[in-house]
């Protein structure tokens, strides 16, 4: 029932990371897909060669600056003239700058606010507005969204928010038979994180109940699930991957 053959994905913010992680997951359940990057690059170039590997649907690029919230409608304009429309949207892209409250500027909130909120709130306008038998639609939010981290205060409340929006498109868009889940995951392992981050990975793994930091193909494999049809009574719901940490008793 996870099978995609068939279904197109959009995956943003997909040419590394977790994004990667999940077209790459899509891709070897059957589906097409189009990723998205803010701009053409050799990382872009090469992510669309590995997936390319993995299938003979095809793999697109879909370009577009998220600063500038007219991308939005823009990228659906272009994928409309292909003919093939989108039946799986994936909102990953976001950023991450930590600051302190007192040392936040204007700017700073704006800025993030409007990567990690106002952009998947316009891609799933427009993913509804351009969809023609409805689909799903898959926000990638944070367990910061539901208990905050020191110095990340606009970062957990636009995650707090996706998760809020995640609830209210789907109550707004089940009658045109879109689904739209979210996912929260935990500290997901990068490269050189344990040196970026030494004491912030110690304490994870000290009280993470599955003593493991998370992986790409962790979300991956809960986001394949959420767009299948394994998922198909599914709706507003928030998934938590993050090997337990929510468990743990914060006093």
């Amino acid at each position: 029932m996870t099978e995609l053959t068939g279904k197109r994905a959009l995956v943003t913010g997909s040419k590394s990371g977790i994004g990667f992680a999940i077209a790459k997951r899509l891709v070897q359940a059957g589906a097409e897909i189009v990723l998205h990057a803010r701009s053409d690059s050799a990382e872009v170039e090469e992510a669309k060669m590995k997936l390319a590997k993995l299938t003979t649907q095809g793999v697109s690029i879909a370009l577009g600056d998220f600063s500038d919230p007219n991308s939005c409608r823009s990228i659906f304009e272009k994928i409309k003239k292909d003919n093939k429309p989108i039946d799986i949207l994936v909102n990953n892209a976001a950023i991450q700058p930590v600051c302190a409250l007192a040392d936040m500027s204007s700017s700073d909130i704006s800025q993030m606010l409007e990567i990690n909120l106002q952009i998947p709130i316009m891609m799933t306008r427009y993913f509804a507005e351009y969809s023609e038998k409805g689909g799903s639609i898959l926000n990638i939010c944070s367990i910061e969204g539901l208990t905050p981290a020191l110095n990340h205060s606009h970062y957990a409340s636009s995650k707090a928010g996706l998760i809020n929006f995640t609830k209210a498109s789907a109550l707004e868009l089940g009658s045109k038979n879109i689904r739209v889940n979210s996912i929260c995951p935990g500290l997901i392992d990068r490269q050189n994180l344990d040196k970026d981050w030494p004491q912030g990975v110690k304490s994870w793994l000290e009280k993470a109940p599955l003593k493991r930091l998370g992986a790409g193909n962790d979300i991956a494999n809960a986001a394949l699930f959420l767009v299948s049809d394994a998922a198909s009574f599914i709706t507003g719901a928030n998934l938590v991957v993050d090997g337990g940490m929510e468990c743990v008793p914060s006093w």
